[in-house]
């Protein structure tokens, strides 16, 4: 990016109003650091609901005192002044309200300009209804709520590079190939069976997509198109996202999502197995970099002129060479000698075939299993 764009995009967020959804996520937590660090908006509402006993407040003070926020805390003057910019909003993304009170509703439509929906379910195991109503019904919720947005400029709906991961060839654009009459048929002919004719169906409605995450994803960006197409809305297709390379601490994650659910065990001497050809070229990039080009995109169409089509950026590097065979070796080659060749020969296992994978998780399930044993013997938590 060039200086001139740099600093434009720089001058697009300063003194902004900012609302974000999915920010107690790994790509909402960095975007989060990167506007209060580098980005001098004047308010960020992020959009949490209440987990378990903890209120929203009460989990945006959890992710403030997480590592990822040292740099803000050590390297600012001012720290207490930025995170007071913050506001946590609670939210029930299962009411068309969100349960939001209406002098708040009024408040966030009156001074929001820039949003991004990041909320999502990654759980690529996820009953398909569940999927739909998480990725799609929380989402149209949340563009309800900014299509009242008075001062609204910008908004960016993160979906998946692989929503239409069932292409050879995918452009951007939105594909609407639902089939089955589309996904308002799907959703009404869901909501009228029972959990046992929902799991048999599920299968048949996905067809050659390879889980509900992937599905899910196409059909909310369906719903954007079609519902919310009067907004200055965009579509960024993120890849693979892991750790950090630089910003704001390099190596930083904080999930198992990804290449992270196989690298960190097999650190720790632990068996893991993936179902991967190692001879693909997989799409990753690091969370910082995917951040900055989330927030490129955002300004990028606040500066779009009305067109008849949504703007879509799949997030891809044309040159991106490496295979999963050389990933896996890169990371191999970052142990000590004993734990690489314990790694590379005895716990780590890499297989197209879907039986012996089979077999692998079997393996995995046993280690688990054990290991939740010791952790309850010795009066710990199961994890």
């Amino acid at each position: 990016m060039s200086d001139t764009c740099g600093s434009k995009v720089i001058e697009f967020y300063q003194d902004s109003v900012v609302l974000i959804t999915g920010a107690s996520g790994f790509l909402g937590k960095v975007l989060l650091e990167k506007l209060l660090r580098c980005l001098d908006a004047r308010k960020i509402y992020v959009l949490i609901r209440r987990k378990r006993d903890y209120s929203a407040q009460m989990r945006l003070e959890q992710i403030l005192k997480s590592m990822l926020f040292d740099r803000v805390r050590n390297e600012t003057k001012a720290a207490k002044a930025l995170f007071d910019k913050i506001e946590a909003v609670e939210v029930n993304f299962e009411r068309d309200d969100l349960g939001l009170e209406p002098g708040l509703r009024d408040r966030l439509r009156h001074e929001v300009e820039v949003a991004f929906n990041l909320l999502a379910s990654v759980n690529f195991n996820e009953a398909l209804d569940q999927a739909l109503e998480t990725n799609v019904e929380c989402t149209r919720r949340v563009l309800n709520l900014l299509s009242g947005a008075r001062r609204i400029k910008s908004v960016i709906h993160v979906s998946t590079f692989y929503s239409n991961c069932n292409r050879t060839l995918i452009e951007e654009k939105i594909y609407d190939d639902i089939g089955f009459g589309g996904y308002d048929n799907i959703k009404s002919t869901f909501a009228k069976l029972q959990d046992d004719h929902k799991q048999f169906l599920s299968p048949v409605v996905l067809g050659t997509f390879p889980n509900s995450y992937t599905f899910s994803k196409k059909c909310a960006e369906v719903v954007v198109r079609d519902k919310f197409g009067h907004l200055p809305i965009g579509i960024f297709r993120p890849p693979i996202v892991t750790s950090s390379y630089r910003e704001p601490v390099p190596g930083w994650v904080d999930n198992f999502n990804g290449p992270s659910g196989m690298v960190v065990p097999l650190s720790q001497g632990l068996y893991s197995a993936a179902l991967l050809d190692p001879k693909k070229k997989p799409f990753i990039v690091p969370v910082d970099f995917c951040v900055n080009a989330l927030l490129v995109c955002a300004y990028d169409v606040s500066k779009s002129s009305v067109t008849k089509s949504i703007p879509v950026y799949n997030y891809t590097d044309d040159c991106n060479l490496w295979t999963w065979d050389q990933v896996i070796n890169g990371f191999f080659s970052g142990l000590g000698p004993i734990r690489k060749l314990v790694a590379k020969y005895f716990t780590g296992t890499i297989t197209v075939n879907p039986v012996r994978y089979a077999i692998c998780k079997r393996i995995m399930m046993f280690q688990a299993f054990c290991l939740d044993l010791i952790r309850t013997f010795t009066g710990k938590e199961k994890m």
